[in-house]
């Protein structure tokens, strides 16, 4: 399969691949150089359909904040 390059660097990826990978706009992808050969490697992401999707997905990251905060007024509250 071939493509061109834009004046602007951009490269089309065919629609047939882009299917075959799952792959839309505004996904990320991975660039690389291997030997003479450039590498597009998918990023897949946590994509919802719906809110409850969301549901509970940041707790770690909340509970890490929070330890963070705490441990941060530890020091504050520390007198010489």
């Amino acid at each position: 399969m071939k493509t061109l390059l834009s004046e602007r660097g951009q490269v089309v990826i065919p629609k047939k691949v882009r299917e075959a990978l799952e792959i839309e706009k505004g996904d990320e992808l991975d660039v690389k150089v291997v030997d003479k050969a450039i590498v597009l490697t998918p990023l897949k992401r946590f994509k919802a359909n719906r809110w409850q999707d969301y549901v509970g997905i940041g707790e770690g990251i909340v509970d890490a904040h929070l330890k963070e905060k705490k441990a941060e007024r530890k020091k504050e509250d520390v007198y010489p």
